[in-house]
């Protein structure tokens, strides 16, 4: 699947409320101050900035959106006919150059 086809299948999916938002992602949301609602508008307006293809069981993608301006990280897979919401965060530069480049 290509970035805009997985991107494409993802709004969908969030659209049509096929989605769950894992016990580690409410947990790490809780931990972040990020709302449900700050995390959908970042899946529905975020974009795919890694792909995981091959990821077991399902596969996955990273992405970044904006959460009151400040750029935030979430990782979900597409598991059959849900979407699986994995984890949320806040790119930490020691880790990325910017919050769409990973450090080598």
């Amino acid at each position: 699947m290509n970035p805009s086809d997985m991107l494409e299948r993802i709004r969908v999916l969030v659209d049509e409320r096929k989605y769950i938002i894992t016990t580690h992602a409410i947990i790490r949301m809780s931990d972040r101050d990020v709302t449900a609602k700050d995390l959908i508008g970042l899946i529905v307006n975020g974009e795919i900035i890694e792909e995981y293809p091959n990821r077991k069981p399902c596969p996955a993608a990273l992405m970044l959106g904006f959460i009151l301006g400040k750029p935030c990280h979430a990782v979900v897979a597409i598991c059959g006919d849900r979407l699986s919401i994995i984890t949320v965060y806040w790119p930490d530069y020691e880790c990325w150059v910017d919050c769409r480049t990973r450090r080598s």
